[in-house]
């Protein structure tokens, strides 16, 4: 605190500054509120209350701080000791943090979006693993080489396509080893059916590329926008419509599916990516009725998800446990946060 030169004393802080301490701290208290509820629901044993609020708090400091629930317990003057925190998120089990996690994000997103059409991206999103799995081979998910290893945690999201900066995580699933892409979509939308929302338009990833999953849009009568794999499409001068034949080998034997497909041309001038001249981007759309260059403008909001896990990896508590419940719980922390 600075000494004023005119008066030689403190002087006092400026209702701006106490609004922003206020409002810091109200938010501070409903994080650790929202986590001890967590907690409370997934723990095997169930603990005193005070643990787990000792449990909460240092969760969202070590978010705030960006480090492990055992360094900013030692940060700490007051509270439980690491051992006892450390044996309440020890006791987690998997699928009540993905149930209680997904509750709290139900009754927000009722309040914020129940009875609404909106539209959402869903994404995947890869933690890096290093070494054997917890219990279960099952528990950890193969992909490509990334930050030296094939083996990952992967979470599943859905998010709103918000108006005016509005940015919200709808739904989280842990995707163990053998989900399909199908699967993640199923019940994600399973979940905002049940938050009372109805989706309009799904924005989808490469990796959702595959007949399963367009298929299970068509039957449930939802638009989409997938990127297609590679430059299928030929290059025109210009923007168009045209049909597309999926293939794919299921049990051995082939399988097909007509889809329309939309080639958009967009011209680059070097501001961004260093290159020039026309750049195609092919994409699989239903459900859907907006020209050429229109689709491709439109999915540019879907890359709000990959920000959220921008985000969500700068304020998720850092740790080494093999525990994957720990590690959605964490992940689960710090998407509540973000929502805050």
């Amino acid at each position: 605190m600075k000494i004023s030169k005119k008066t030689n004393k403190i002087p006092a802080p400026s209702k701006r500054l106490e609004k922003r301490r206020d409002e810091g701290d109200n938010a501070f208290r409903r994080a650790s509120e929202i986590l001890i509820t967590v907690l409370d629901n997934a723990s095997h044993a169930k603990s005193n209350r005070r643990l787990l609020r000792d449990a909460a708090v240092v969760t969202v400091k070590a978010a705030c701080s960006h480090s492990s629930i055992h360094g900013a317990r030692k940060r700490m003057k007051k509270g439980r000791s690491r051992r006892q925190i450390a044996r309440v998120l020890e006791g987690l089990d998997l699928k009540k943090v993905e149930d209680g996690t997904n509750s709290i994000l139900r009754a927000d997103a009722e309040k914020r979006f129940g009875r609404r059409i909106l539209d959402i991206a869903v994404d995947t999103h890869l933690i890096p693993y290093h070494g054997l799995p917890y219990e279960r081979e099952e528990e950890l998910g193969r992909c490509k080489q990334k930050d030296g290893t094939t083996r990952f945690h992967v979470m599943a999201t859905a998010y709103v396509l918000g108006k005016r900066g509005k940015r919200f995580t709808l739904a989280v699933i842990f995707a163990p080893l053998g989900t399909s892409m199908r699967d993640i979509v199923r019940d994600l939308l399973f979940l905002l059916r049940r938050c009372g929302i109805t989706v309009r338009i799904a924005l989808l990833d490469r990796g959702f590329y595959t007949i399963d999953v367009v298929r299970l849009l068509r039957r449930l009568d939802i638009g989409f926008i997938i990127p297609m794999k590679g430059g299928r499409l030929k290059k025109k001068r210009g923007s168009y419509r045209t049909s597309y034949l999926m293939k794919s080998a299921k049990d051995g034997k082939p399988v097909t599916l007509l889809v329309n497909a939309t080639s958009a041309i967009k011209y680059n001038k070097g501001k961004r990516f260093g290159h020039h001249g026309a750049m195609q981007l092919c994409f699989i759309t239903g459900g859907i009725g907006f020209a050429p260059g229109k689709i491709a403008e439109f999915y540019r909001k879907r890359f709000g998800i990959e920000s959220s896990y921008k985000l969500d990896k700068s304020i998720r508590p850092r740790t080494s446990s093999r525990n994957p419940a720990i590690r959605l719980f964490l992940f689960s922390a710090a998407v509540l946060i973000q929502n805050l």
